[in-house]
């Protein structure tokens, strides 16, 4: 578990390098940035499958609720690419305050994600503990 933790905390250290690096960067170095941010995405999505499948029953629902959200993203990425191809300044606006709602909807998911993710490891390492109790009380007995 702790991998995961230290994981994902590279992940989120990453992500504000990213922000504080694109906001220096040219529209068309940020659209380079997310096209490889995508690939990126896409080429970590079988593993993550993998992995997700070879996990325990208790992890469906996370693996539901992972599929809706990477599929809203790619609903997401999908509009903002159809939309670039329009010169109109207001509905660049638009689109800009569309995509900057949903990187805050995707952030106050990761939030919570993270919140359920401290239960869970919590009930995690104190399952463990009681069952390591329970095992050295059986050999004692």
């Amino acid at each position: 578990m702790r991998e995961y933790v230290d994981t994902l905390q590279k992940q989120v250290t990453h992500l504000k390098d990213v922000m504080d690096l694109a906001r220096k960067e040219t529209s068309e170095q940020l659209r380079t940035r997310v096209q490889q941010a995508k690939a990126d995405m896409a080429a970590q999505e079988p593993a993550s499958e993998e992995a997700g499948q070879a996990a325990d029953q208790a992890q469906k629902p996370w693996q539901s609720i992972k599929a809706n959200a990477a599929a809203g993203a790619r609903d997401l990425h999908d509009r903002i690419d159809r939309k670039r191809h329009e010169l109109d300044v207001k509905s660049a606006e638009q689109d800009a305050e569309g995509a900057e709602e949903d990187a805050l909807d995707a952030l106050s998911f990761a939030r919570w994600a993270v919140e359920q993710a401290e239960v869970a490891v919590l009930d995690a390492i104190d399952n463990r503990a009681w069952a390591d109790e329970r095992a050295a009380a059986s050999h004692t007995s």
